[in-house]
């Protein structure tokens, strides 16, 4: 179910226990020179909306709030940015008008790299703030699915970072109109240590500012000439179905402090 498209009637007959509300989150940055600016919050939304449709009405999908954290991005044209504390700002006022209808379950579905620091603290603060009237989760999809995502990439590490083989394909999937597939470059970055990352799927155990345009004159991380729509109907399934999976899980939490120590 989508958020936006219920009137209050509706919302206030959903169960305040069992519904679980999610918000997805992405950015509005650039993606190379054949994808859209949208690619992340596209992507976040439309797992989200396919995986509650699996649920049974159990989950609702909120609208998401378009805009991230995107600094990194912000050399190259199109890119907007939130600052972390607008970001959280925002997401915590959503949180706390959920709350003051009676809602007890909220998870924070994140669909972008620079977003994911601040899904980790709002997960955290969040928590502690409504500790024992909402249960509130957050998670960055591609972080949940890394094993799947591994098993059907075709790229060697580092051809999955941005642009690339798993979003491109994915975006082909969905918005094929929106994929300009000739004018994609492909970029194996050298973030300039051993123990720093560009791979969507390896991370680093070491955080730092990395710029966008110091890893890639055209903004793609990694091989985007690798992707198609069939396996991107590939990736977003396998992401979905890790999605249902934790959303079950979650579904089923205890709410309330009651016979915990």
């Amino acid at each position: 179910m989508r958020y936006e498209e219920l009137s209050q009637l509706q919302v206030d007959a959903l169960d305040r226990e069992k519904t679980v509300l999610v918000i997805p989150l992405g950015s509005v940055e650039q993606h190379g020179h054949h994808m859209p600016l949208g690619t992340d919050t596209m992507l976040a939304y439309a797992l989200c909306l396919a995986a509650a449709a699996q649920m049974e009405g159990q989950v609702v999908v909120l609208p998401p709030p378009w805009y991230g954290f995107s600094a990194h991005h912000m050399r190259f044209p199109g890119s907007i940015t939130l600052s972390h504390t607008t970001l959280m700002a925002m997401v915590e006022d959503i949180v706390a008008s959920l709350a003051q209808h009676g809602f007890g379950r909220v998870l924070l579905i994140n669909g972008h790299g620079g977003n994911g620091g601040v899904v980790d603290v709002l997960a955290a603060v969040l928590g502690k703030r409504h500790y024992g009237r909402m249960r509130i989760a957050g998670l960055t999809y591609f972080a949940l699915a890394a094993p799947a995502i591994a098993r059907l990439r075709r790229s060697r590490e580092g051809g999955m970072g941005h642009a690339c083989e798993f979003e491109t394909s994915m975006i082909m999937h969905l918005r094929p109109d929106l994929v300009a597939a000739d004018r994609a470059q492909i970029t194996y970055p050298d973030p300039g240590s051993a123990y720093l990352s560009t791979d969507l799927l390896k991370g680093s155990a070491v955080k730092t500012y990395l710029d966008f345009k110091d890893l890639s004159p055209h903004g793609t991380l990694g091989d985007p000439s690798l992707a198609n729509p069939e396996m991107g109907a590939e990736f977003f399934a396998a992401v979905v179905a890790e999605l249902v999976r934790f959303m079950e899980d979650f579904a089923r939490w205890p709410i309330t402090a009651e016979n915990r120590t």
